[in-house]
């Protein structure tokens, strides 16, 4: 339903990550966000803007790869002492390999 929702923003808006059966975290330019808002708001669809400083989890975070990848080298993953849930999969992850490239 999200997906049929957000063709009308053809790629400024994307799904970031599925938290649950309604529960969707939408990501993308900020007015494209706006007008989605406004847009659920005349369908009475429940959506809310969650304050963050950038948008993660769409083509914005291409544009910054590189350095990402750059900045991220160092990190050395672990394993979690609670389970670690994908929001891609829905399933387990071992955390012990969640590098930069992961992230």
């Amino acid at each position: 339903e999200v997906g049929k929702r957000l063709a009308d923003w053809d790629g400024r808006l994307s799904v970031a990550a599925v938290n649950g059966p309604s529960v969707v975290v939408v990501s993308g330019d900020a007015d494209a966000l706006d007008e989605l808002l406004a847009a659920c708001e005349a369908d009475d669809v429940r959506a809310r803007r969650i304050a963050v400083d950038y948008a993660s989890h769409c083509a914005h975070v291409e544009a910054i790869e590189d350095v990402l990848l750059s900045d991220l080298a160092g990190i050395a993953p672990q394993a979690s002492s609670v389970p670690f849930y994908s929001t891609v999969t829905g399933s387990v992850l071992d955390t012990s390999s969640l590098d930069a490239g992961y992230w």
